[in-house]
């Protein structure tokens, strides 16, 4: 008895040992990291995993649109990929009387499957180190601006002798620490992506807003798309004689399932982390970034909401840009909170004072690093305004009214003597405008900027207001809404470019002293060099261990082990989520309805007709979600979840709540990865949408 009990203390402690943090480049896992992995129960080889030379795990992960991850998951090019990063997508072809937002989308055959204007994947085909190539042109007495200038030209000779546009291979030099290391990576680019399968919203966006960043969850996240390549099997432009991709690699699919303790590993393209800033770079973010933004969003959500209740019409609209917008403000409330209740601000200046009491024991790093805390500190102080204003810049005139933002890119595309094509343009941008709810958010975005803003960060239009309107900003949009060519795009296709208006035109007006007023607030981020030396110093004086670079939308994996977790409260959460878990949100919250099931999804998931291959192989029931210890963070969305033998279990879609401080400060204890059990999404296509010709795509153990 007393083995058996040591034995499950070992393995308890084994489960808090393993609850590594890090984003790791798989094309550099050192033999330490490797031996991890192993240790967890990884049997792929590295080779397995990530080679030049042979297909490999790398071969079947792809960003998807530059803004989330998929895996490809069959020999003809299908894709997994979560709901929510196909939600543009899927609302784009959706009607009111198509309206597959609500009611999910199936193309039964290949020529049912829809095209999607801009939508691309890319393929990693491999990174490389070019730090001594770019550094060796950078000299110390160079300042930031003149740093930056040496980089990108170094830079553009690189990209240049790699990219081939016309074959689809494009590279990027992304720095690493901030500047102190730089890769260069190159993809393949397929820009033929089609949408195949999306589940009815009320099971992939289950819990909208109400369940976002919380566990537990039933949100049956995914939506499945499919590449097209020319005959020759390489990137193609859409044409309706383009066949399925065949890829290198595709993941093989288990219906095994997990228990407490079993290893996963993620690959995805997360977006940004900060996990090396200073404490005063914590504060900053939360004062100048995250605070504005929950501010505006929450004042341009109301109208959208109130626009979205009023028709079947709007809602399809603006169902996209209120999900992307309330995706961030809710992640920015729990930041805020999640900063505050687990003292990670007080734990970064204690990381400091070891720093620089290290510091002071050397003279060579005392030159170095010295000043570096005392510099952020002035620096952050004396930009906390500006960079205030910047980001309700960003909020209330680039991203409140929509042809308030039409207008800005105009004439930042006559900046950059961009010749576009204009009838395009306003195909595209005004699909998803209505007039009224745009001229509402014009409103509630002057408002709130003028409000939130000091005086002396208002472009010159609020004196107009003031002057001649009597502050009265509703008065000043009637104006500008009733003068303005950009609410008549019908005019506006016909035009070949809008020269004649830009100084003329009201909102065109408003757009340019917008403008002149963000290049007025403009400034050179001289935080950043002090960070990097601050990152440099934390690594140089923990020099025998590992740190891995923060997430720069590059490719990474991350490895952990599935399990619960014990909020700081006492609550306990375990690992997965039961059938019944999602029908019991419905019936006894029905009130809510982000909890609303359509009819038919309420009536299959009342009969529990799974499919038995689908159920868990010990409890015999459906696994709806699950969790990890994974490290992943924005841009993972859509990530695959792969077991010790490289078979597919899952797709990451979302964090927990408890651990919303993870983009700056990794708790081993709380912070996890949701994903939806790859069994869910089978038996959603299967069993509820009858999908069989998909399933038989797949390789499935």
């Amino acid at each position: 008895m007393k083995k058996i009990l040591f034995s499950a203390m070992l393995f308890m402690a084994s489960l808090t040992a393993f609850a590594d943090e890090g984003m790791w480049m798989i094309c550099n896992l050192s033999a330490k990291t490797d031996s991890v992995l192993k240790s967890m129960g990884l049997e792929l080889s590295h080779d397995e995993i990530y080679s030049k030379d042979h297909p490999s795990l790398n071969d079947a992960i792809v960003q998807f649109g530059g803004f989330c991850s998929g895996v490809v998951v069959s020999n003809d090019g299908l894709v997994f990929t979560n709901h929510h990063c196909g939600y543009r997508a899927i609302q784009d072809h959706s009607t009111p009387q198509h309206d597959y937002l609500k009611d999910g989308f199936f193309a039964k055959d290949f020529e049912d499957e829809l095209p999607n204007e801009d939508l691309y994947v890319d393929f990693h085909i491999g990174t490389t180190d070019v730090t001594d190539q770019i550094l060796k042109y950078v000299t110390p007495d160079m300042d930031r601006k003149q740093r930056e200038a040496v980089v990108d030209s170094v830079t553009k000779v690189l990209t240049d002798a790699i990219d081939d546009p016309d074959n689809g291979i494009h590279s990027a030099v992304v720095p690493y620490y901030k500047g102190s290391k730089y890769y260069l990576s190159i993809y393949l680019k397929y820009s033929d992506v089609r949408l195949v399968f999306a589940p009815p919203s009320c099971l992939g966006k289950h819990g909208g807003d109400t369940d976002n960043w919380m566990w537990p969850r039933q949100t049956c996240d995914f939506s499945v798309f499919r590449i097209y390549a020319g005959k020759d099997n390489k990137p193609a432009e859409y044409s309706k004689d383009n066949v399925p991709f065949h890829p290198k690699r595709y993941a093989v699919v288990s219906t095994q399932g997990y228990k407490p303790g079993d290893f996963c590993m993620t690959f995805g393209y997360p977006g940004s982390t900060e996990r090396y800033l200073s404490s005063y770079g914590i504060d900053h973010t939360v004062e100048c970034e995250n605070i504005p933004r929950i501010t505006a969003r929450e004042a341009k959500q109301e109208v959208m909401k109130k626009a979205m209740d009023s028709s079947d019409a709007l809602r399809i609209m603006y169902s996209s840009k209120y999900a992307e917008s309330s995706n961030y403000w809710k992640n920015s409330i729990g930041m805020n909170k999640a900063l505050k209740d687990l003292n990670v601000v007080a734990e970064k200046q204690a990381t400091e004072k070891e720093i620089m009491d290290w510091v002071a024991k050397d003279a060579a790093r005392q030159a170095k690093y010295a000043t570096m805390l005392d510099s952020l500190k002035v620096i952050y102080e004396n930009t906390k305004e500006r960079d205030y204003a910047y980001t309700m810049w960003e909020e209330c005139f680039y991203s409140g009214s929509d042809i308030m933002q039409f207008a800005i890119s105009q004439f930042l595309g006559v900046m950059k003597e961009d010749k576009p094509n204009l009838k395009k343009e306003v195909e595209k941008a005004y699909k998803d405008i209505d007039m009224t709810t745009d001229k509402q958010l014009f409103i509630v975005s002057l408002k709130c900027y003028k409000e939130h803003v000091p005086e002396q960060y208002w472009p010159e239009f609020y004196k107009e207001i003031d002057k001649e309107m009597g502050g009265d900003i509703e008065a000043f949009a009637d104006m500008v809404y009733g003068k303005t060519i950009l609410t008549k795009p019908e005019e506006l296709k016909k035009k070949t470019d809008l020269n004649e208006y830009l100084g003329t035109d009201p909102m065109f007006g408003v757009a340019l002293q917008a403008i002149m007023q963000l290049y007025a607030m403009y400034g050179s981020d001289e935080a950043q060099e002090y960070e990097r030396l601050l990152g440099d110093a934390l690594r140089e004086m923990n020099s025998d261990k590992e740190y891995y670079p923060d997430a720069n939308f590059t490719l990474r994996m991350s490895y952990g082990l599935v399990g619960g977790y014990t909020t700081n409260e006492g609550v306990r959460y375990e690992c997965f989520t039961p059938s019944q878990s999602i029908i019991d949100k419905y019936e006894k919250q029905g009130n809510n309805p982000d909890y609303e099931l359509t009819e038919p999804v309420y009536k299959w998931l009342k009969k529990g007709k799974f499919g038995k291959k689908y159920l868990d192989k010990k409890d015999k029931d459906m696994h709806l979600c699950f969790l990890t210890n994974n490290d992943i963070t924005g841009g993972n969305s859509g990530s695959g979840m792969f077991d010790g033998k490289g078979r597919l279990i899952g797709l990451a879609f979302d964090g927990n709540w408890e651990a919303m401080s993870g983009d700056i400060l990794f708790d081993d204890n709380l912070q996890r990865t949701i994903g939806v059990d790859i069994r869910f999404v089978l038996s959603v296509i299967e069993n509820y949408s009858k999908g069989k010709r998909l399933i038989k795509e797949l390789t499935i153990e």
